[in-house]
């Protein structure tokens, strides 16, 4: 199969559809977002590509801390808004900043997980137990009794 990324956040949107369009046109049949930190933002990207037709993959990106949200806000033009920002920098430890990436990793999950085909879900800096935290968020399955 053949996938392809997308970045619903980007300033401008226009430009980034008529990528997406184009690498549809080309024969991408998934796509993976950027990481997730803006409901909104994703959900008018999805709108706005309806008519492509191709399963989305939503990024989800457990923050490790304030920095790495700058990072991917700056540097890799991620939307992270500035709510997302003050929640990272009132972490006062490492751990709890942990813990506050992975709170908001949860929340996008849970919001996203009924408008996209799947997530992503990112381990940062090899953490692969952040991701399992993350996921716990969508509890766990029981099987019937035999």
């Amino acid at each position: 199969m053949i996938g392809v990324g997308a970045n619903p956040g980007l300033t401008d949107l226009d430009e980034e559809i008529r990528r997406f369009e184009y690498k549809v046109a080309a024969g991408a049949e998934y796509a993976v977002t950027q990481p997730v930190f803006d409901i909104r933002l994703l959900e008018n990207f999805l709108r706005r590509i309806e008519h492509c037709r191709i399963p989305v993959i939503a990024g989800i990106w457990p923050l490790v801390s304030v920095r790495n949200a700058e990072f991917m806000k700056n540097e890799l033009r991620v939307s992270v808004p500035d709510a997302i920002l003050e929640r990272m920098a009132r972490a006062q430890t490492p751990e709890a900043a942990r813990a506050e990436g992975v709170a908001i990793a949860r929340e996008m999950l849970v919001a996203v997980r009924h408008t996209v085909q799947g997530a992503q879900i990112s381990a940062p800096q090899g953490r692969y137990s952040s991701a399992v935290d993350v996921l716990e968020a969508l509890g766990t399955k029981t099987s019937a009794p035999a």
